[in-house]
Order: structure tokens, then sequence, then C-alpha cells
């Protein structure tokens, strides 16, 4: 007689499974929306269309730099020892600079920072946030740094991009070259951070051979 198998109960996910299908939902959400939402313009201009380009993507960066921020906020509120907690404030700091070297650009380009991306950046930054961070040696503070590192390594290449642009209106006190700089070494902090949290986290006792 056949035994049916017993069936397999779904094993609930825990806060990182459940963080990665809320950024999948609301990445191809906001994938989707853009798409539709952005016009043709094939008779536009190649000089209107580059400027819509430039505009597109400074608008990117302000969003995941307002990501970015809300991160380092939550790793600034978290249980951080006396070298993780110097390093996220500084962060924050430098992160809010960068943001308004974005905005004064855009706005010098007659646009607004405020787009679709924007708005789903902003909620999925606070759907990030609350999963960000932990204690030194959880796997998820790890996870953090990584994806900061990512952002970052983002933001070096928008610096890198502007300094090739002899277009792009300046002003006083800008310059892409120091910014790109300020880029490595906010990459390098991080880095440094991480390695360490490594064998913290991932150490595990000698097994003994039989």
């Amino acid at each position: 007689m056949h035994v049916p198998s017993p069936v397999k109960r779904w094993k609930p996910l825990d806060s990182s499974g459940a963080l990665l299908l809320v950024i999948g939902a609301v990445t191809a959400g906001v994938g989707v929306t853009a798409y539709l939402a952005s016009p043709v313009r094939r008779s536009s201009s190649v000089s209107t269309r580059n400027r819509e380009a430039l505009i597109a993507y400074l608008r990117d960066h302000l969003s995941g730099s307002d990501m970015a921020i809300r991160v380092v906020r939550r790793l600034c509120s978290s249980g951080q020892d006396g070298v993780g907690r110097p390093l996220f404030h500084r962060l924050s700091m430098e992160l809010e600079e960068e943001r308004s070297v974005v905005r004064s650009l855009l706005t010098r380009l007659g646009a607004s920072g405020r787009s679709l991306k924007r708005v789903a950046s902003n909620t999925l930054g606070a759907a990030v946030s609350v999963t960000a961070g932990g204690k030194p040696g959880d796997l998820s503070l790890l996870r953090t740094l990584e994806a900061l590192s990512i952002g970052v390594q983002g933001k070096r290449c928008l610096w890198r991009a502007l300094e090739n642009l002899s277009e792009v209106p300046t002003f006083e006190g800008m310059n892409f070259v120091e910014l790109e700089a300020k880029a490595v070494r906010q990459w390098e902090a991080i880095e440094e951070r991480r390695r360490a949290l490594v064998v913290q986290t991932f150490s595990v006792p000698t097994l003994r051979a039989e």
C-alpha cells in the first residue's frame, strides 16, 4: 500500500530572507513604474536628451544616498563598540554633505530631486534600516557593511563621471577629485571594519583529528 509522504512544512524566513523579498518586490515595482512613466522623446535634441540623462543619473544616486544615510544612522543607534560608533557617525555626516552636493547640481540644472524612484527608495530604505546593523559578530552587521561598501564604490563612479564633464555647473567648494578621494577613504574605512569582523563572525572551534 502506498503511504503518502508527509507534507513538508515551510520554514519561516529569517529577517534577512524577508528583507531580500521586500527588496526584490520594491525594486521590480520601481523598474516597471519608472519604465511606464518615462515618456518617449525621440524628437528632442541630443543636448536635451543628454541633460535629461544626467538629471536621471543624479536622481538615481540621490536615491542611493537616501538609503545609505538611513542605514548608517541605524548603525549609529545600534549596539556598536568603541571602534564602529565613531566610524558610522563620521560616515553619516559625510554622506549628508555629499547628498547636498548632488541636490545643488540638480538645482543648477533646473531640476528637483523628486522622482518615483526616490519615493520607492525611501520606502525600501525604511525596510532595510529595520534589519540593518547588529552587534559585532552578527552576520547582519557584516552583510550591512558589504552593502555599504558596494554603495560607496558606486558613489566613487559618480564623482569620476562628473569629473569628465566640463559642462557640469560648478560652485564654490565643489571638487570632484577630492570627493572621489573621500569616497576611497570611506571605502577603506568600511573595508577595514568589515575585515576585522570576519573572524569574529565566522570563526569556529578547530575540529580534532580522529
